[in-house]
Parts: C-alpha cells; sequence; structure tokens
C-alpha cells in the first residue's frame, strides 16, 4: 500500500503544482496572486483476483487519480507457499513506467538446508525501452537479468488486460 500511497502523493502534487506568492514591482508581496490552489483529485480502487490454477493465486488493486489509471498493485501466492508483491506504475495514456518486484523465496543449493531469501527488483521503462533496472538478493546488489525483466513485462500485460485503463465510475467527491 506504500507504492499506492506514494502513487496518489505524487498524482495529487503535480494536479496542484507548486505555487508560489508573487511579488510585485515595488518588492512587497502581493497577497492574492499565486496564493496556494488546491485541485480536487478523485482517487478510486478497483480490486480484483485471478487464478493460472497452475503457478500462482492473484489479488491486485488499481488505483486511479482523476480517472486515469496510477497504478496496480498485486499480491501473488504460490503453490510452495511463496509471495511476491508487484507494483506497476503508469504514466500518460496509461504507459507503464516502473515495476517493483518484491519476493520471498525459498532457495536450496547442493547438501545445505532451504533458506529463506528475498529478492526485489526495479525496472524504469519509457515506451518499450528499458531506461534501468536494478536487482538486489537480500540486500546484496545483482545483475537483473533480460529474462527476469521480460517476465514481469509479460505478466504485467496479463493484469493490465484486467484492468480498465480509465475508471468510469461516478466521482465521489460530490
Amino acid at each position: 500500500m506504500l507504492a499506492l500511497a506514494a502513487a496518489v502523493t505524487a498524482a495529487g502534487a503535480t494536479a496542484c503544482g507548486d505555487k508560489r506568492a508573487a511579488t510585485r514591482a515595488d518588492g512587497t508581496a502581493d497577497s492574492t496572486a499565486g496564493a496556494p490552489v488546491a485541485l480536487a483529485t478523485d482517487t478510486v480502487k478497483r480490486q480484483g483476483s485471478w487464478s493460472d490454477s497452475v503457478t500462482a493465486e492473484s489479488d491486485y488493486t488499481a488505483a486511479y487519480v482523476n480517472s486515469q489509471l496510477v497504478v496496480i498493485e498485486e499480491q501473488m501466492v504460490f503453490p510452495d507457499g511463496m509471495r511476491s508483491s508487484r507494483a506497476y506504475f503508469y504514466g500518460d495514456r496509461s504507459a507503464l513506467t516502473r515495476i517493483v518486484d518484491e519476493r520471498t523465496l525459498t532457495a536450496a543449493s547442493g547438501n545445505s538446508s532451504p533458506t529463506t531469501v528475498r529478492a526485489r527488483l526495479d525496472v524504469y521503462l519509457t515506451g518499450d525501452r528499458v531506461d534501468s533496472s536494478g536487482k538486489t538478493v537480500d540486500n546484496v546488489a545483482k545483475t537483473a537479468q533480460p529474462y527476469e525483466i521480460e517476465n514481469l513485462r509479460r505478466h504485467e500485460r496479463e493484469i493490465f488486460a484486467r484492468v480498465s485503463t480509465m475508471n468510469t465510475a461516478p466521482r465521489t467527491d460530490r
């Protein structure tokens, strides 16, 4: 939910802009010009679930600010009980701009006992181009592999297909 709060705050800041007091030619502040202006923002959340019955069950929440999709947050549970939390951020015309994937995994190698591993992958995009990516495993920087990014993008397309890009529900700020 932290990603949702950040997206809504950022969208509200963009909508409201940074209004500063204007100064007249004589150097005194103009008490009416430049006063902060609050614009109404309409934030709506839509929830859904789906399962492919083989690899995961997913619950997601799509958040809209002023009817525009800004973020889809998803919680996935895999058959082995492991979990993934993802957030997909959108810009103008519902263009994907960022993906954040946080997972808790069970890993084992050789004769060692299985251990729990925490992984995080951040991907920044412009259109179809990946601008940058970062990956950590148990807080150690690793190289994000192209197939990992493509898997996240493929899954985003599956979730995106289930969510409307525009919220058409009646406004709630009346």
